[in-house]
């Protein structure tokens, strides 16, 4: 290969990994549509897409659902009907007068009808996390949380709004992430292992990575899984963000280039319990000038990815198409 032909092809390449690409939004109607529930995960259950709020309505607390088929449906149709996510009835524990502080939940993942949730709390200024678990009846449309099971998870750094914010299952265990892990304030990031029933297991290293990991895809079948990687500018001081490694090897899209905030996906790969970043470019959103505060995130198939935003401008449910 002569050295013009191998310059050509890297340009290509980087021409290539500096694409970015357009959320498309998924409108949506009813309660589930209510930016004060803040949408904080999502996950599948089965072909149904599980969409949690961080804060659940306090008369009638519940998650919602939508069919993946009639989300296929609408991006395969003509696009123009939101779409009004089901109700599932939650049975939960009155975390408000049993955590001081509570804050909500933060992520979720099911492992067949068992499900695990992570769970924040701020009391007196100390960030706390929990995970608990519970088990779905799809048919009653009813998800109850387990009483009294419940594991305090201490954060690595005492950082506001910052804790275990993303939780997958490994195998035989739960892997969960704290959100914050940029080289100036957790240099020695790791995840943590659990078992199914609650206890921890072990620490495993965790890539530096800059600005706040805000949810994570299931595994796949070769240990790959998706991570949402997110910056407002607002958490600048609080994130003390170092050098964006990331960009070190790929190129910024051009509406990053323009804009302070970040909006990407990145993904990692799990190999006897290391988890390293895989060569994989990032997937940069295309930017506008307000940030969307993304909260949750899935595959969809071999098609793309599902995200959510919380309540930053509004709840907003996009299909990301994976390039």
């Amino acid at each position: 290969m002569n050295m013009r032909l191998l310059l050509t092809i890297l340009l290509l390449i980087r021409l290539v990994s500096a694409g970015e690409v357009m959320p498309i939004e998924i409108p949506l109607e009813g309660e589930a549509a209510d930016r004060s529930l803040e949408m904080s995960g999502l996950a599948w259950y089965g072909d149904y897409l599980i969409l949690m709020p961080q804060y659940v309505n306090k008369k009638a607390p519940g998650f919602y659902f939508l069919r993946k088929k009639e989300i296929n449906e609408w991006l395969d149709g003509d696009r123009s009907k939101a779409l009004k996510p089901g109700k599932i009835d939650l049975i939960i524990p009155d975390y408000d007068n049993v955590i001081g502080g509570y804050q909500g939940f933060e992520g979720l993942c099911f492992s067949g009808n068992k499900v695990y949730l992570l769970m924040e709390s701020k009391n007196d200024g100390v960030m706390s996390s929990y995970i608990v678990a519970g088990a779905m009846d799809f048919k009653k449309k009813r998800l109850e949380i387990e009483q009294g099971k419940i594991e305090q998870i201490t954060p690595p750094k005492n950082i506001k709004n910052m804790g275990y914010e993303s939780i997958l299952k490994h195998k035989y265990r739960l892997l969960v992430l704290f959100e914050a892990n940029g080289i100036n304030i957790n240099p020695n990031a790791n995840a943590e292992y659990y078992t199914t029933s609650l206890k921890h297991k072990e620490s495993v290293s965790f890539p530096n990575v800059e600005y706040r990991i805000t949810d994570v895809t299931d595994v796949d079948g070769k240990g790959r899984f998706w991570a949402l990687n997110y910056f407002w500018p607002g958490e600048k001081e609080r994130l003390d963000p170092g050098k964006d490694l990331i960009f070190k090897s790929y190129e910024e899209g051009e509406t990053h280039q323009q804009y302070a905030h970040v909006e990407r996906l990145v993904e990692y790969k799990i190999r006897s319990n290391q988890i390293s970043r895989t060569n994989s470019p990032p997937i940069q959103l295309v930017l506008d000038e307000t940030s969307r505060n993304w909260e949750g995130l899935v595959r969809l198939d071999k098609k793309g990815f599902l995200m959510i935003v919380d309540e930053h401008p509004r709840t907003i449910l996009s299909f990301v198409a994976k390039p």
